[in-house]
């Protein structure tokens, strides 16, 4: 049998947005904390699969275009790193 796949393996992968406009999609509003806790790990799962598309679009780019906006093969796994963007967002004279 040679049947094709109608979706590709990595986009059943793909990042989901999770809005606050249809929370009931995981728990009724009225389920207290049951249902704000699965919100909350349906929202962290939401970010990770987002974290590791950009991870992995940063990955994709060669060293000159890494070059071009500032990062290095290096940085691409603190790109997320709180610490590490707010010691990229200061001028150049108060890093040192």
């Amino acid at each position: 049998m040679s049947a094709q796949f109608a979706k590709d393996p990595v986009s059943y992968f793909a990042p989901v947005n999770i809005s606050e406009a249809s929370p009931s999609v995981f728990a009724p509003s009225n389920t207290g904390i049951v249902g704000k806790g699965l919100r909350a790990v349906a929202r962290s799962f939401s970010a990770m699969m987002q974290r590791r598309a950009v991870i992995g679009e940063l990955s994709a780019l060669s060293d000159h275009e890494l070059a071009d906006i500032g990062l290095s093969r290096v940085d691409i796994p603190r790109v997320f790193d709180r610490a590490f963007v707010a010691a990229r967002s200061m001028p150049n004279a108060a890093r040192f």
